[in-house]
C-alpha cells in the first residue's frame, strides 16, 4: 500500500501545483527590460515596456502572462527566441540597392540625425531628395532618390531604402516588383505597372522596421491630404485626368458613404476601443462642419459584426443622430464572443452597399447601366490581426467587383472606393494591414500609429480646414496644439496713450476685417493710429494690425447716470475695431461664430435658411445655469504666460436675480438701490459659488468673448464688460490651480449679451459676408 499512497500524494501535489498555476499571476520582476521600465496592465496579465527617448523595446513592446504563471516566449523579426527584453537605439536601415548612382556613407545602419548623400552617374538626372536624414522614428526624411536617363516611357520608379527591385525596363505594361530586406515589412504596392499615362500604378512602397511608426504629421498629410480637399464638390460623372492629383470628393447631394469599422475584440481592449469611439466622433464632427451630408455606416466587430448605423437608415446623413448612436456604443456588446473576425466587419459594409443600391434602384436613382455614382470610404481601425473568419481581403475584392472597379482601363473607377486602415500600437500586423488598404498613386492608405494620443493629433491635423478658414468657430483640439491654435479668435488690443503708457484689452476676431470688443476700452480722445491689434501666436509670429476705425455702439454712454451719482454705466458696452488690412487666416487666426449668422447655423448643425435667431438663442442660452468659458492670459509656476480657458456658468435660472443683486457690492455702485438701473436685460451674469465656484475675469480680460462650445464648434454669446471686484489684484491670474486665490461669493462678472445688440451688429457688418438671419 505504501507505493500506492506515495503515488496519490504525488498526484495530489501535482494537481495542487496545476491549480496554483491556473489561479496565479505572473511575477513582473521575472520579465523586466534591460535599460527601461514596465507598466502592469489588465490585472497583471500584460506588461508594457517603456524605453528612454531615442530607444525602443526589443523585441516587443508588450508581453503577456500565459496560463497565469509563465511569461510568453519572445521572438524577434527573424523568428529567433529572445530571452530578455532590452532597450535598443532607434536606427535607420541601409539602402540595399541604389541604381545608376552612388551614396555615402555606406554603413550597416545609421543613427538618428545621420545623413545620406546621393549622387547620380553622368547622363542621369536626379529626382527626389539628394540628402536624407535619419529621423527619430527610424524613417528617412525626404523622398526616394531616383536617377533617370529619360529612356523609358515611365520614369525610373526608384528603390526605397531597405528594398530590392526586380525589373529594369520601364515601357508601357512593363512591371517592377519590390521586396524588403530581412526583418522589414513592405507597406505600399509590391508590384507596379507602367501605364499609358506614363505614370506607375499603385502606391510607392516603403520598408518599415518593427519599431517604426508613422508620425501624426505623416498621417495628416497623406490621409486625404486634408479635409478641405476631401470636401470639395465635383460632378460625379466628370472624368478626372489621370495626371491630375487624385482627390476624394464628397458630393453636395450626399453621394458619398463613409463607413467606420471598429475592432471591438479582446485583443484591442476596452481603453483602445473607447479611444476609437472618440476618434470616430471627432471625425464626424469635423466633416459635419461643412455643407456636405455623406451617409454613414458604423460597424463594430469581434467574433460577429454589429451594424450600429446603416447607410440605408433615414438619418444616416444626420451627423448629430449618428454621433448619438456612436456615443451609445458599448465595448461590452461583444464580451461573450470576443474573437477577431475582420472579415465579418467588412462583410457588414458590403451588405450595406448591396442594400443601398437595391433601395436606390427601386427609387429609380441608378438608371442602366447600373454603376453607382456613390463614392465609398472605408475607415478600418484594427491592428490587422484576426483569428477567425478567414482572410478579409476576399471581401475587399467582392466590394471592388460590386462597384465595377478596375474593369474598364479607360475609366477604372478607382476613385469610387478608398480603404484606409489605421493600425494602433506595437502589435500591428502591417503585412495584413497593407493588403487590405487601397493602393493608389502618390497616396498612402495603410498607417501604423504609436498610440491613440498620436492618432487624435493626426486626425486634428489631417482635417485642417486650411482653405475654408472663413468658416467660423473652428479650433485645433489635439493635445499637441498650442494655446493660440486652441483659441484662434483671441485678439489683444493695445491702446497707446501719451504720458500714460499702454492700456490692454481683449477681443475676438469675427471676420477678416473686424474684431469685437468692449466700448469702455476706448476713450473719446483715442485715435485709430494709437491702437494696435495683435492676433496669432504668443511669439514673434503674432500678426500685428493697424486700426482703421473704432465703432462703439451708439447707445453706449459711460457717464449717462452721473446725475444720479452713478459714475460708471456699462449698458451697450460693445465696440467693433476695423483693421486696415485683412487678417491672413491660418490655424492661429480664425473667426469665432456670432449667433444668428449662417456660419453659426452650420456650427449648430441646424438647417439653413429655415433656422431662426430665436432657435439659436434657445439652443445657446436655455433656461438654467449655462456652461460657458472665457479665455485669459495667465502666469504659471515655470515662468511665462499662456492662454487659459476658464469655465463659468451663465445664470439663466432662478439664480439670475441673486447674481445681478451682487452688482450693488461694486464700489462704483454704492449709491444704487435698484439694481435694474445698472444691470439691464442686455447683460449676462457669471461668477459666484452657486451651483459651483466660478473663476472671475481680470482687468485685462475686458472685451474678450464669452463662449459657448457646441461639440467642436464655438459661438460667442457675450462680451466681457465689468466685474464687481478685481480678484486679480493687478496681477495675472495663476494657471496653477493650487495657488489660485479663492474669490469671494459676491465676485460677479457681467457681459454684454450679443443677442440683444444684433440689429447694430447686422448693420455694421453688412459687407462682411456673415449672412445674418
Amino acid at each position: 500500500m505504501q507505493p500506492l499512497r506515495q503515488f496519490f500524494c504525488l498526484l495530489g501535489a501535482l494537481l495542487a501545483f496545476c491549480a496554483d498555476a491556473i489561479d496565479g499571476t505572473c511575477d513582473p520582476r521575472e520579465a523586466q527590460i534591460i535599460g527601461g521600465d514596465y507598466t502592469v496592465l489588465e490585472n497583471g496579465t500584460v506588461l508594457q515596456y517603456k524605453c528612454p527617448e531615442g530607444q525602443y523595446p526589443y523585441p516587443t513592446e508588450f508581453r503577456t502572462c500565459d496560463y497565469g504563471r509563465w511569461w510568453n516566449t519572445m521572438t524577434n523579426a527573424f523568428g529567433n527566441t529572445v530571452r530578455q527584453a532590452k532597450c535598443q537605439d532607434i536606427r535607420c536601415h541601409r539602402p540595399v540597392e541604389f541604381e545608376n548612382g552612388l551614396y555615402e556613407p555606406k554603413q550597416l545602419y545609421y543613427n538618428i540625425s545621420q545623413e545620406l548623400t546621393f549622387e547620380c552617374y553622368g547622363g542621369y538626372k536626379m529626382y527626389g531628395s539628394q540628402k536624407r536624414t535619419c529621423l527619430p522614428n527610424g524613417k528617412w526624411s525626404g523622398e526616394t532618390t531616383r536617377c533617370d536617363d529619360g529612356a523609358g516611357h515611365c520614369p525610373n520608379p526608384g528603390i526605397p531604402i531597405g528594398a530590392r527591385k526586380s525589373g529594369v525596363q520601364y515601357r508601357i505594361e512593363y512591371r517592377v516588383r519590390y521586396t524588403c530586406d530581412r526583418g522589414l515589412t513592405l507597406v505600399g504596392s509590391k508590384e507596379r505597372v507602367c501605364q499609358e499615362s506614363k505614370s506607375w500604378s499603385g502606391a510607392e512602397p516603403e520598408c518599415l522596421s518593427p519599431f517604426t511608426f508613422d508620425t501624426p504629421e505623416e498621417v495628416s498629410s497623406k490621409f486625404i491630404a486634408s479635409l478641405t480637399e476631401a470636401v470639395e464638390t465635383l460632378d460625379a460623372d466628370k472624368n478626372n485626368s489621370v495626371l491630375e492629383k487624385r482627390k476624394i470628393k464628397i458630393e453636395k447631394d450626399g453621394l458619398m458613404n463613409i463607413y467606420l469599422v471598429l475592432d471591438a475584440s479582446r485583443s484591442i481592449g476596452k481603453p483602445s476601443f473607447k479611444h476609437a469611439q472618440n476618434m470616430s466622433i471627432k471625425l464626424i464632427e469635423k466633416i459635419s462642419s461643412y455643407d456636405t451630408f455623406p451617409r454613414y455606416g458604423i460597424v463594430t466587430f469581434a467574433t460577429h459584426a454589429k451594424e450600429l448605423v446603416r447607410t440605408t437608415d433615414a438619418n444616416s446623413n444626420d451627423a448629430a443622430w449618428v454621433i448619438e448612436q456612436l456615443e451609445g456604443m458599448k465595448y461590452g456588446d461583444h464580451k461573450k464572443k470576443p474573437g477577431t473576425n475582420i472579415q465579418k466587419g467588412l462583410q457588414a459594409v458590403y451588405n450595406m452597399m448591396i442594400s443601398q443600391q437595391a433601395m436606390e434602384n427601386e427609387q429609380g436613382l441608378n438608371p442602366a447601366p447600373v454603376a453607382t455614382k456613390t463614392r465609398h470610404v472605408i475607415i478600418l481601425l484594427s491592428d490587422g490581426n484576426y483569428n477567425m473568419g478567414g482572410n478579409p481581403i476576399v471581401v475587399i475584392r467582392q466590394i471592388r467587383e460590386f462597384l465595377n472597379i478596375g474593369h474598364d482601363r479607360r475609366n477604372p473607377r478607382e476613385d469610387y472606393l478608398d480603404v484606409y486602415v489605421f493600425a494602433i500600437g506595437d502589435k500591428a500586423h502591417m503585412e495584413r494591414v497593407n493588403e487590405l488598404a487601397s493602393q493608389k498613386r502618390d497616396e498612402k492608405h495603410a498607417f501604423k500609429i504609436k498610440d491613440f494620443d498620436e492618432l487624435q493629433e493626426a486626425f486634428d491635423k489631417m482635417i485642417d480646414e486650411s482653405d475654408t478658414l472663413s468658416m467660423c468657430g473652428l479650433a485645433k483640439e489635439h493635445p499637441g496644439a498650442d494655446d493660440q491654435e486652441k483659441n484662434p479668435w483671441q485678439a489683444v488690443i493695445i491702446i497707446r496713450r501719451e504720458g500714460k503708457g499702454f492700456e490692454y484689452c481683449k477681443g475676438a476676431l469675427i471676420s477678416e476685417y473686424y474684431v469685437l470688443t468692449a466700448a469702455h476700452c476706448f476713450t473719446i480722445d483715442d485715435k485709430a493710429e494709437q491702437i494696435t491689434v495683435k492676433i496669432g501666436r504668443q511669439s514673434s509670429e503674432r500678426q500685428s494690425f493697424d486700426v482703421a476705425a473704432v465703432h462703439s455702439h451708439p447707445l453706449y454712454q459711460l457717464q449717462k447716470l452721473k446725475d444720479r451719482k452713478i459714475d460708471e454705466f456699462y449698458d451697450y458696452d460693445i465696440a467693433l475695431v476695423k483693421l486696415t488690412v485683412k487678417v491672413k487666416l491660418s490655424v492661429f487666426a480664425r473667426p469665432i461664430c456670432l449667433p444668428c449668422t449662417a456660419g453659426a447655423t452650420r456650427a449648430l448643425r441646424k438647417p439653413h435658411p429655415q433656422t431662426t435667431c430665436k432657435e439659436h438663442e434657445e439652443m445657446l442660452l436655455p433656461a438654467g445655469n449655462v456652461a460657458s468659458f472665457f479665455v485669459t492670459d495667465c502666469s504659471h509656476s515655470s515662468g511665462g504666460n499662456r492662454l487659459l480657458r476658464q469655465t463659468v456658468h451663465i445664470k439663466n435660472s432662478e439664480l439670475k436675480m441673486a447674481c445681478e443683486e451682487d452688482a450693488k457690492k461694486a464700489k462704483h455702485y454704492v449709491n444704487v438701490t435698484d439694481v435694474s438701473e445698472v444691470v439691464t436685460d442686455r447683460f449676462l451674469c457669471t461668477g459666484g459659488i452657486d451651483p459651483v465656484v466660478d473663476p472671475n475675469t481680470c482687468k485685462g480680460d475686458s472685451g474678450g468673448p464669452l463662449i459657448i462650445q457646441n461639440r467642436l464648434r464655438y459661438v460667442q454669446v457675450g462680451v466681457i464688460s465689468w466685474g464687481v471686484v478685481d480678484v486679480c489684484q493687478k496681477r495675472l491670474p495663476a494657471c496653477d490651480k493650487n495657488i489660485r486665490v479663492q474669490s469671494p461669493s459676491f465676485a460677479r462678472d457681467f457681459h454684454i449679451n450679443i443677442f440683444k445688440v444684433l440689429p447694430w451688429l447686422k448693420q455694421r457688418l453688412s459687407d462682411e459676408g456673415l449672412d445674418f438671419l
